[in-house]
Protein backbone atom coordinates (compact mmCIF):
# COMPACT_ATOMS: atom_id res chain seq x y z
CA UNK A 1 0.00 0.00 0.00
CA UNK A 2 1.40 3.29 -0.88
CA UNK A 3 0.18 6.98 0.46
CA UNK A 4 0.68 9.95 -1.09
CA UNK A 5 1.00 13.09 0.99
CA UNK A 6 1.53 16.01 -1.01
CA UNK A 7 2.23 19.60 0.68
CA UNK A 8 2.44 18.42 4.00
CA UNK A 9 4.83 18.14 6.92
CA UNK A 10 6.94 15.72 9.26
CA UNK A 11 4.60 16.22 11.70
CA UNK A 12 1.78 14.94 9.34
CA UNK A 13 3.57 11.87 8.51
CA UNK A 14 4.30 11.17 11.86
CA UNK A 15 0.57 11.41 12.41
CA UNK A 16 -0.13 9.09 9.41
CA UNK A 17 1.98 6.71 10.78
CA UNK A 18 0.46 6.79 14.33
CA UNK A 19 -3.20 6.53 12.26
CA UNK A 20 -1.85 3.56 10.34
CA UNK A 21 -0.09 1.63 12.88
CA UNK A 22 -3.84 1.63 15.13
CA UNK A 23 -6.29 1.27 12.04
CA UNK A 24 -4.36 -1.39 10.08
CA UNK A 25 -1.95 -2.90 12.62
CA UNK A 26 1.05 -2.01 11.12
CA UNK A 27 3.53 -1.77 13.86
CA UNK A 28 7.29 -0.13 14.64
CA UNK A 29 7.21 -3.10 17.11
CA UNK A 30 10.41 -5.52 16.12
CA UNK A 31 12.16 -3.20 13.62
CA UNK A 32 15.68 -3.29 14.54
CA UNK A 33 17.37 0.27 13.19
CA UNK A 34 16.54 3.26 10.95
CA UNK A 35 17.73 2.82 7.52
CA UNK A 36 18.33 7.11 5.93
CA UNK A 37 18.63 6.61 2.35
CA UNK A 38 19.74 9.99 0.80
CA UNK A 39 20.03 9.38 -3.57
CA UNK A 40 18.76 11.76 -5.91
CA UNK A 41 15.29 11.59 -7.76
CA UNK A 42 16.19 8.68 -10.35
CA UNK A 43 17.66 6.37 -7.73
CA UNK A 44 14.85 6.20 -5.62
CA UNK A 45 12.35 3.15 -6.31
CA UNK A 46 15.76 0.94 -7.15
CA UNK A 47 17.04 2.00 -3.51
CA UNK A 48 13.78 1.19 -2.22
CA UNK A 49 13.68 -2.33 -3.56
CA UNK A 50 17.01 -2.81 -2.38
CA UNK A 51 16.35 -1.80 1.03
CA UNK A 52 13.50 -3.77 0.75
CA UNK A 53 14.69 -7.47 0.43
CA UNK A 54 17.56 -6.45 2.84
CA UNK A 55 14.77 -5.40 5.29
CA UNK A 56 13.85 -9.00 5.08
CA UNK A 57 16.85 -9.72 7.18
CA UNK A 58 16.66 -6.59 9.06
CA UNK A 59 13.35 -4.94 10.03
CA UNK A 60 13.46 -1.58 9.57
CA UNK A 61 12.07 1.83 9.08
CA UNK A 62 13.34 3.29 6.06
CA UNK A 63 13.76 6.72 5.32
CA UNK A 64 14.49 8.01 1.86
CA UNK A 65 15.60 11.56 1.25
CA UNK A 66 15.67 13.23 -2.11
CA UNK A 67 16.16 17.55 -2.43
CA UNK A 68 15.02 19.14 -5.50
CA UNK A 69 15.35 22.96 -6.57
CA UNK A 70 16.79 23.90 -3.41
CA UNK A 71 16.67 27.82 -4.35
CA UNK A 72 12.35 27.46 -4.96
CA UNK A 73 9.80 27.76 -2.40
CA UNK A 74 9.36 25.62 0.49
CA UNK A 75 7.70 22.30 -0.19
CA UNK A 76 7.76 18.72 0.96
CA UNK A 77 5.83 15.69 -0.82
CA UNK A 78 5.35 12.61 1.09
CA UNK A 79 4.57 8.43 0.40
CA UNK A 80 4.27 5.94 3.36
CA UNK A 81 4.91 2.84 2.35
CA UNK A 82 3.79 -0.22 4.15
CA UNK A 83 3.01 -3.73 3.27
CA UNK A 84 3.96 -5.51 0.20
CA UNK A 85 5.14 -2.60 -1.15
CA UNK A 86 7.80 -2.24 1.99
CA UNK A 87 9.22 -5.17 2.18
CA UNK A 88 9.40 -6.08 6.08
CA UNK A 89 9.83 -2.21 6.67
CA UNK A 90 8.09 0.40 6.45
CA UNK A 91 9.04 3.37 4.04
CA UNK A 92 8.57 7.04 3.95
CA UNK A 93 9.60 8.75 0.74
CA UNK A 94 10.31 12.55 1.23
CA UNK A 95 10.76 14.80 -1.61
CA UNK A 96 11.43 18.07 -0.65
CA UNK A 97 12.06 21.28 -2.11
CA UNK A 98 13.73 24.80 -1.35
CA UNK A 99 15.10 25.22 2.47
CA UNK A 100 13.88 22.24 3.66
CA UNK A 101 16.75 20.52 1.15
CA UNK A 102 19.00 22.32 2.71
CA UNK A 103 18.56 21.06 6.44
CA UNK A 104 17.81 17.16 6.01
CA UNK A 105 19.02 16.05 9.31
CA UNK A 106 16.05 18.02 10.41
CA UNK A 107 13.42 16.69 8.76
CA UNK A 108 14.37 13.15 9.38
CA UNK A 109 15.02 13.69 13.19
CA UNK A 110 11.74 13.34 14.13
CA UNK A 111 10.62 10.02 11.75
CA UNK A 112 13.48 8.33 13.52
CA UNK A 113 12.04 5.04 15.65
CA UNK A 114 12.81 5.82 18.97
CA UNK A 115 16.26 4.20 21.31
CA UNK A 116 16.88 1.95 17.73
CA UNK A 117 20.57 2.64 15.88
CA UNK A 118 20.54 4.57 12.66
CA UNK A 119 22.74 3.60 9.63
CA UNK A 120 22.96 6.58 6.53
CA UNK A 121 23.13 5.00 2.96
CA UNK A 122 24.47 7.09 -0.09
CA UNK A 123 23.50 4.84 -2.90
CA UNK A 124 25.16 7.21 -5.77
CA UNK A 125 27.62 9.91 -5.14
CA UNK A 126 28.02 10.82 -0.93
CA UNK A 127 29.72 13.74 0.54
CA UNK A 128 33.37 14.78 1.30
CA UNK A 129 33.08 13.55 4.80
CA UNK A 130 30.25 11.27 5.96
CA UNK A 131 30.51 11.37 9.47
CA UNK A 132 30.37 15.23 9.57
CA UNK A 133 27.60 15.31 6.94
CA UNK A 134 24.44 16.59 8.47
CA UNK A 135 22.65 12.95 7.92
CA UNK A 136 25.95 11.29 8.67
CA UNK A 137 26.21 13.09 12.67
CA UNK A 138 22.64 10.95 13.30
CA UNK A 139 24.22 7.62 12.29
CA UNK A 140 26.52 5.22 14.05
CA UNK A 141 27.19 3.89 10.40
CA UNK A 142 27.30 5.49 7.13
CA UNK A 143 27.88 3.37 3.90
CA UNK A 144 28.45 4.38 0.46
CA UNK A 145 28.84 2.87 -2.96
CA UNK A 146 31.96 3.25 -5.01
CA UNK A 147 31.13 1.08 -7.68
CA UNK A 148 27.44 2.65 -8.56
CA UNK A 149 29.64 6.82 -8.26
CA UNK A 150 31.58 5.66 -11.09
CA UNK A 151 28.70 5.06 -13.13
CA UNK A 152 27.36 8.22 -11.91
CA UNK A 153 30.95 10.04 -12.64
CA UNK A 154 31.91 7.88 -15.69
CA UNK A 155 34.25 9.88 -18.19
CA UNK A 156 35.67 12.04 -15.97
CA UNK A 157 38.84 11.25 -13.96
CA UNK A 158 38.66 7.41 -13.48
CA UNK A 159 38.45 5.79 -9.95
CA UNK A 160 40.98 7.21 -8.37
CA UNK A 161 38.95 9.89 -7.06
CA UNK A 162 36.77 8.13 -5.49
CA UNK A 163 40.01 5.92 -3.93
CA UNK A 164 41.70 8.55 -2.54
CA UNK A 165 38.03 9.42 -1.06
CA UNK A 166 37.27 6.66 0.48
CA UNK A 167 41.11 6.89 2.41
CA UNK A 168 40.69 10.63 3.07
CA UNK A 169 37.33 10.73 4.35
CA UNK A 170 36.96 7.99 6.58
CA UNK A 171 35.85 7.89 9.70
CA UNK A 172 35.32 4.82 12.15
CA UNK A 173 31.83 3.53 10.98
CA UNK A 174 32.14 4.17 7.61
CA UNK A 175 32.12 1.08 5.20
CA UNK A 176 31.81 1.06 1.58
CA UNK A 177 29.71 -2.03 -0.60
CA UNK A 178 32.37 -2.27 -3.05
CA UNK A 179 34.90 -3.52 -0.40
CA UNK A 180 31.34 -5.76 0.93
CA UNK A 181 30.74 -7.16 -2.81
CA UNK A 182 34.72 -8.38 -2.69
CA UNK A 183 33.86 -10.61 0.14
CA UNK A 184 33.05 -13.58 -1.48
CA UNK A 185 36.67 -13.03 -3.70
CA UNK A 186 38.36 -12.88 -0.29
CA UNK A 187 36.79 -15.94 1.40
CA UNK A 188 37.80 -17.83 -1.44
CA UNK A 189 41.54 -16.76 -2.89
CA UNK A 190 41.89 -17.28 1.91
CA UNK A 191 40.95 -20.95 0.95
CA UNK A 192 43.17 -21.35 -2.18
CA UNK A 193 46.38 -20.70 -0.03
CA UNK A 194 45.46 -23.18 2.68
CA UNK A 195 45.18 -25.82 -0.02
CA UNK A 196 48.55 -27.94 0.05
CA UNK A 197 51.05 -27.98 -0.51
CA UNK A 198 51.65 -24.74 1.02
CA UNK A 199 54.03 -22.46 -0.47
CA UNK A 200 55.08 -18.69 0.02
CA UNK A 201 53.17 -16.25 -2.32
CA UNK A 202 55.92 -14.12 -4.33
CA UNK A 203 53.49 -11.86 -6.58
CA UNK A 204 49.90 -11.50 -7.24
CA UNK A 205 47.99 -10.03 -10.02
CA UNK A 206 44.01 -8.39 -9.94
CA UNK A 207 42.78 -8.73 -13.43
CA UNK A 208 39.31 -6.50 -14.10
CA UNK A 209 38.72 -3.39 -14.88
CA UNK A 210 40.11 0.04 -14.39
CA UNK A 211 37.65 0.56 -10.78
CA UNK A 212 37.64 0.95 -7.04
CA UNK A 213 37.08 -2.67 -6.70
CA UNK A 214 40.74 -3.36 -8.24
CA UNK A 215 42.03 -0.85 -6.11
CA UNK A 216 40.80 -2.29 -2.83
CA UNK A 217 41.38 -5.53 -3.89
CA UNK A 218 44.93 -5.43 -4.97
CA UNK A 219 46.16 -2.93 -1.44
CA UNK A 220 44.45 -5.74 0.43
CA UNK A 221 46.25 -8.75 -1.17
CA UNK A 222 49.95 -6.47 -1.16
CA UNK A 223 48.69 -5.79 2.94
CA UNK A 224 48.18 -9.30 3.95
CA UNK A 225 50.42 -11.47 1.78
CA UNK A 226 53.40 -8.66 2.01
CA UNK A 227 54.21 -9.27 -2.06
CA UNK A 228 53.69 -7.03 -5.21
CA UNK A 229 50.33 -7.10 -6.55
CA UNK A 230 49.75 -5.07 -10.35
CA UNK A 231 46.39 -4.55 -11.51
CA UNK A 232 46.47 -5.78 -14.89
CA UNK A 233 43.19 -3.86 -16.78
CA UNK A 234 40.35 -6.00 -18.68
CA UNK A 235 37.59 -4.60 -20.62
CA UNK A 236 35.19 -6.26 -18.55
CA UNK A 237 32.46 -4.49 -15.68
CA UNK A 238 33.85 -6.62 -12.79
CA UNK A 239 36.91 -8.32 -11.28
CA UNK A 240 37.81 -12.02 -13.61
CA UNK A 241 40.58 -13.16 -11.92
CA UNK A 242 43.19 -13.15 -9.07
CA UNK A 243 46.66 -14.56 -9.66
CA UNK A 244 49.04 -15.65 -7.18
CA UNK A 245 52.47 -16.69 -8.59
CA UNK A 246 53.73 -18.86 -5.51
CA UNK A 247 58.00 -19.59 -4.88
CA UNK A 248 59.22 -22.40 -7.39
CA UNK A 249 57.19 -21.82 -10.40
CA UNK A 250 53.88 -22.74 -9.03
CA UNK A 251 50.14 -20.84 -9.72
CA UNK A 252 47.10 -20.59 -8.07
CA UNK A 253 44.51 -18.71 -10.56
CA UNK A 254 40.71 -17.76 -9.37
CA UNK A 255 39.28 -16.93 -12.59
CA UNK A 256 36.01 -15.89 -13.12
CA UNK A 257 34.92 -15.21 -16.33
CA UNK A 258 31.31 -15.33 -17.23
CA UNK A 259 29.51 -17.75 -14.84
CA UNK A 260 27.13 -15.60 -12.38
CA UNK A 261 27.66 -18.05 -9.19
CA UNK A 262 30.84 -19.67 -10.03
CA UNK A 263 34.81 -19.65 -10.76
CA UNK A 264 37.36 -21.97 -11.94
CA UNK A 265 40.27 -22.29 -9.60
CA UNK A 266 43.47 -23.41 -10.80
CA UNK A 267 45.99 -24.45 -9.56
CA UNK A 268 49.75 -25.73 -10.78
CA UNK A 269 50.03 -29.79 -11.12
CA UNK A 270 46.27 -29.75 -9.74
CA UNK A 271 42.79 -30.57 -11.18
CA UNK A 272 41.08 -27.31 -11.67
CA UNK A 273 38.10 -27.35 -9.57
CA UNK A 274 34.76 -25.34 -9.81
CA UNK A 275 33.85 -23.05 -7.21
CA UNK A 276 31.23 -20.91 -6.04
CA UNK A 277 31.64 -17.14 -6.42
CA UNK A 278 28.88 -14.93 -7.10
CA UNK A 279 28.09 -11.54 -7.41
CA UNK A 280 26.40 -9.90 -4.73
CA UNK A 281 23.59 -7.92 -5.62
CA UNK A 282 23.22 -4.51 -3.98
CA UNK A 283 20.50 -5.79 -1.66
CA UNK A 284 22.97 -8.27 -0.62
CA UNK A 285 25.65 -5.87 0.05
CA UNK A 286 23.08 -3.49 2.07
CA UNK A 287 21.52 -6.75 3.85
CA UNK A 288 25.75 -7.67 5.15
CA UNK A 289 26.33 -4.33 6.34
CA UNK A 290 23.41 -4.32 8.51
CA UNK A 291 24.55 -7.23 10.10
CA UNK A 292 26.88 -5.75 11.68
CA UNK A 293 26.51 -2.29 13.70
CA UNK A 294 29.86 -1.52 14.77
CA UNK A 295 32.77 -0.07 12.84
CA UNK A 296 33.79 -2.54 10.27
CA UNK A 297 37.79 -2.64 12.03
CA UNK A 298 38.77 -4.49 8.27
CA UNK A 299 37.87 -2.23 6.37
CA UNK A 300 39.17 0.89 8.25
CA UNK A 301 43.01 -0.59 8.51
CA UNK A 302 42.35 -0.95 4.41
CA UNK A 303 41.70 2.36 3.65
CA UNK A 304 43.49 4.04 6.79
CA UNK A 305 46.75 1.98 5.96
CA UNK A 306 47.17 -1.02 3.82
CA UNK A 307 45.29 1.84 0.37
CA UNK A 308 47.61 4.83 1.01
CA UNK A 309 50.20 2.44 0.94
CA UNK A 310 49.65 0.82 -2.31
CA UNK A 311 48.36 4.11 -4.03
CA UNK A 312 51.88 5.38 -3.25
CA UNK A 313 53.49 2.87 -4.85
CA UNK A 314 52.97 4.08 -8.15
CA UNK A 315 50.36 3.25 -11.22
CA UNK A 316 48.95 0.10 -12.23
CA UNK A 317 51.21 -2.12 -14.87
CA UNK A 318 49.49 -2.02 -18.39
CA UNK A 319 49.52 -6.05 -19.69
CA UNK A 320 52.35 -7.11 -21.10
CA UNK A 321 53.18 -10.34 -23.40
CA UNK A 322 53.50 -12.53 -20.83
CA UNK A 323 50.12 -12.00 -19.80
CA UNK A 324 48.56 -12.96 -23.12
CA UNK A 325 50.29 -16.44 -22.60
CA UNK A 326 49.34 -16.86 -18.26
Amino acid sequence: MIIPLYATSTAHVATKLVELRQDGGVAALGRVLTLIIHCEAGDIETSIQAANLASIEHPCRVIVLTAEDLDGPASMDAQIRVGSDAGASEVIVLRLRGAPGRHLDAVATPLLLPDAPVVVWWPDVWPDLPSQDRLGTLASRRITDATVAERHLAGEAGPLPLVAALTTGYTPGDTDLTWTRLTPWRAQLAAALEIPPLTAVAAATVTGPDSTASYLMAAWLTDRLGVPTRRQIADSPFLTAVEFRLAGGRRVLLDKESEESQAVLRISGQVDRVVTLSRRSRAEALAEELRRLEPDLAYGHLVEEALPRYLAGGPPIPPGPEDANS
